[in-house]
């Protein structure tokens, strides 16, 4: 043991809160610049970052959404793939604008988490809570779930009951009791996978925690809170760039479309020139092979076979020919267009007005001839075939029909003169200029007709010289004039229609052109095609046929490949993107040394230098920062550049991780409590006490939850506060049950409570339920009350003989309290004798009957119990004579 004059209550203020925490907390922590920096990164990289802040690092599946995160902000895939979730705050956490109170009550109705039971629970104090358990006993789950709830570096999996095979597939959940000084306590249901912004404010400490403190692969000897998430950053835009290498590498297909052709032709060549520039909708044209194209392509096969087999004198006659009758074509078309052009229009508009104005004055004459009040048809249509079919009648009956007393032809009664006077007025209508003038000009208009019924308008009859020699020269123009031939006949039919229907409004009011149809440009080639012969040039024609030939031919196979061509070129143009899309860490190295500078080189390397020298763990470290590789090396390396493993111990490693720990939570405002998982495991002695004395004086400033399972450091933990007076501590102890199950708690309880034990209270209890208790039941009943005697025996040698100068699990020795001691060697031969004798009765010792005088019986222990208070009746009356 050493020897440690420091009394408990010097000890306590010992690395306690600075003066310069105030100051310090003003100040902007690595989560306030990272929560500024994401609102400016593209959304893929601030969902990295988002993840990286919460999971340390990104698996797999987190990968791939960054990929397709990537892809979309850069065009690179289809639109329509649905994206992951982008969290709204890069941290989750508010920063400086959560400032309010906030402490954590209890954690209760775990589910699914190991194979703690639901009913287990653990309640905190608002200062200092410590959590004890044996390795297995349950106290890892429940760190793990306030872990996977809380602010953590690490992102541990919790694994059901794997020792119960009914239980249920769902993710473990719990609910936090929190009390943000509002009045009424609330409660936080928690499943893994949430993200709660009050237990957010909560940050934890544990071996994955200081593993991500402590770079492994780094010139560095530690990395600050938060700045390994540009490395993680760095690492994922590194594998993003991998997998954009590893698409573009499959997508890189070589040309292999010359393999299609045995001729060269500009086909042939498009298609061997390929790349991102090449136009697609050009290919899509030139891939066009209809029945248009098929047409020509035998046509020039026909006419190569021709030009073989005959003479230039021949091909120019045909030539000579088919020139002839593009002639004739051209001037067709023109009287045509004249035909039925505006004249026609004019002409139409003139016959319909004077047929309408004709048949006006035709009515009026025959209305003045003979009108009635209450006849309204006089002198119309109807009216005059009816008097024209009476005269017929009436001069086949008689030549000198009507006269009186002629039957009516109608109602055969007796003509009066006035009667066969208006008949003969009736019939003389009929010989009147008016009508014979409106009959003419319905005539003209009903020859107009016929006129406009009887033109020619097909250009192009299907057996006709000029429809073969187009398609031979020019097919193209072939479909051209067919539509001509369609307009004109379109044209006609609305001149006709306003002419049967005397609709004038009918006529069309446009300019009638013909368009689209170069009959010149072919003459012209005629005539090219006919002075090449003439001067000789017959090969020249043959050659150039055999390239259009060879041209069709190509267009043909382009049509069956353009689906290949296509997705070449769309490669292509996507490898060239996604080239110009390639990720680089620039922004990453720029961002990380500025803050850096900010923050590390600024208040954060201030306050490292005083929460290191809090626990005597100044190490040899420079500060620096430097881009390099995409990265910024940090400022914190070990001088001479030596890796941490190889100049620090395991021990010094974690203190310092811890003191970056508690250097992040105290320039952050928002940080309202801290959880440490085991935060001394390898450490000596000393920097134990170092350790208990810093975390208790943070519980002065925030709540502190520690879970341990050394019990030198829980002894270091409550002697310490014991000894400050000030703060209060709570202790729990996680253990197994008597079924073996772990996750039991026992509130406000522990190992080295020693107090509960300095009276015989727990052995007299365990002795009254053995006296009504039979068989094993009261064998087990003395065994627990015989180590409940034990244990009082060894914590009265501690505090009451000794007097507290030698502790339990402490190598304190505490010399100030030696003039205390009061000794007696018969007290102390007996505190011996008793503790070998009920050492035989407790279950740890496994004996014969013989050995301990036969089956355990309650008087054996009761006769302990009553020894033993003598002997502590003894010290004390013996103290009381020394003080006297």
């Amino acid at each position: 043991m050493g020897d440690d004059t420091n009394a408990p209550d010097e000890a306590a203020t010992e690395g306690g809160a600075q003066p310069s925490d105030a100051a310090h907390s003003a100040k902007k922590s690595i989560w306030d610049e990272l929560n500024e920096w994401g609102k400016s990164l593209p959304d893929w990289q601030r969902f990295a970052v988002s993840h990286a802040v919460r999971d340390g690092a990104l698996n797999d599946a987190r990968l791939k959404e960054v990929y397709r995160l990537f892809l979309r902000a850069n065009s690179l895939d289809s639109g329509d793939e649905e994206l992951p979730e982008i969290p709204g705050s890069v941290t989750g956490r508010d920063g400086a604008a959560s400032i309010s109170q906030l402490v954590l009550k209890e954690l209760r109705n775990l589910k699914n988490v190991n194979a703690i039971p639901e009913t287990s629970s653990l309640t905190f104090g608002p200062g200092l809570t410590a959590i004890y358990g044996h390795n297995g006993a349950g106290k890892s789950g429940f760190a793990r779930m306030v872990s996977s709830a809380c602010f953590s570096r690490s992102n541990p999996e919790i694994i059901g009951n794997i020792y119960n095979e009914g239980a249920p597939e769902a993710p473990a959940s719990a609910e936090f009791v929190i009390d943000k000084g509002l009045g009424a306590e609330d409660v936080v249901s928690f499943t893994v996978g949430d993200e709660d912004g009050d237990l957010q404010r909560i940050s934890v400490f544990d071996s994955s925690v200081a593993r991500i403190h402590i770079a492994e692969e780094n010139t560095l000897g530690f990395q600050p809170a938060g700045f390994d998430v540009f490395d993680e950053l760095t690492k994922v835009i590194g594998e993003i760039a991998e997998k954009l290498e590893a698409d573009i590498a499959s997508r890189d297909k070589p040309n292999t479309f010359d393999q299609l052709f045995t001729d060269p032709g500009p086909v042939a060549d498009k298609l061997a020139g390929l790349n991102h520039q090449s136009d697609i909708d050009e290919l899509r044209g030139l891939a066009i092979f209809g029945e248009v194209e098929q047409a020509r392509l035998d046509e020039v096969r026909r006419q190569e076979t021709e030009l073989g087999a005959k003479s230039s004198v021949e091909t120019l006659n045909a030539l000579a020919a088919a020139k002839a009758d593009i002639t004739k074509l051209q001037a067709k078309i023109s009287e045509l267009a004249t035909a039925l052009g505006e004249a026609a229009c004019s002409r139409a508009r003139t016959v319909i007005h004077e047929n309408e104005a004709a048949i006006r004055a035709m009515i009026a004459a025959g209305a003045d001839t003979v009108v009635h009040p209450d006849l309204s048809m006089t002198g119309k249509r109807e009216w005059d075939e009816f008097v024209d079919a009476s005269r017929n009648l009436g001069q086949a009956e008689s030549e000198t029909y009507p006269k009186e007393g002629d039957p009516c032809l109608l109602c055969h009664r007796p003509l009066d003169e006035p009667s066969a006077s208006l008949i003969k007025r009736m019939w003389s209508y009929l010989d009147a200029d008016a009508r014979k003038e409106a009959i003419a000009k319905d005539a003209a208009l009903n020859a107009f007709i016929e006129e406009l019924s009887e033109m020619e308008l097909e250009l192009l009859p299907p057996e006709s010289r000029v429809r073969s020699d187009l398609s031979k020269l020019k097919p193209e123009l072939v479909t051209a004039l067919d539509g001509v031939s369609h307009t004109l006949a379109g044209r006609r039919k609305l001149l006709v229609t306003a002419l049967e229907s005397s609709a004038i409004e009918k006529i069309p009011e446009d300019e009638f052109e013909i368009s689209g149809v170069d009959l010149p440009g072919v003459h012209r080639a005629i005539e090219d095609e006919e002075s090449a012969l003439r001067q000789g040039k017959f090969q020249e024609q043959i050659d150039k046929l055999k390239a259009e030939h060879i041209a069709l031919r190509q267009r043909q196979v382009l049509s069956k490949n353009i689906a290949r061509v296509v997705d070449f070129v769309e490669n292509r143009k996507w490898i060239e993107k996604a080239k110009r899309a390639k990720p680089n860490t620039r922004v990453v190295t720029a961002k990380q040394k500025a803050l850096f500078q900010t923050l590390i080189e600024g208040a954060y390397r201030e306050r490292l230098r005083e929460e290191c020298a809090k626990m005597e763990c100044a190490l040899p470290i420079e500060f620096s920062a430097r881009g390099s590789a995409g990265k910024t090396v940090r400022g914190l390396k070990v001088r001479g550049g030596y890796k941490p493993e190889k100049i620090f111990s395991e021990g010094e490693q974690r203190a310092l991780a811890l003191a970056d720990f508690l250097t992040e939570v105290n320039l952050n405002p928002a940080s309202a409590a801290i959880v440490l998982d085991d935060p001394v495991t390898s450490m000596d002695h000393t920097r134990k006490k170092r350790i208990a004395r810093r975390l208790v004086a943070e519980a002065a400033v925030r709540q502190v939850i520690v879970f341990t399972h050394d019990i030198v450091f829980l002894t270091m933990l409550t002697e310490i506060v014991e000894g400050q007076g000030s703060l209060s501590v709570n202790v729990h102890w996680v253990e197994r049950d008597a079924s073996d199950t772990p996750g039991a708690v026992k509130l406000d309880e522990a190992p080295m409570n020693h107090k509960s034990y300095l009276t015989l209270h727990k052995a007299n209890e365990c002795l009254a339920k053995a006296r009504k208790a039979v068989g094993q039941e009261r064998v087990e009943l003395i065994e627990k009350g015989a180590d409940a005697l034990r244990r009082t025996i060894e914590e009265t040698i501690i505090h009451e003989l000794l007097r507290g100068t030698v502790q339990r699990w402490d190598e304190q020795i505490r010399v100030s309290n030696l003039r205390l001691i009061w000794w007696s060697d018969g007290v102390a031969d007996e505190l011996r004798a008793l503790h070998g004798e009920t050492s035989r009765l407790i279950g740890g010792h496994s004996h014969s009957d013989e050995f301990t005088g036969g089956t355990l019986d309650p008087e054996d222990l009761a006769g302990l119990i009553d020894r033993a208070n003598a002997a502590k009746e003894a010290i004390k009356q013996g103290k009381k004579a020394k003080k006297a």
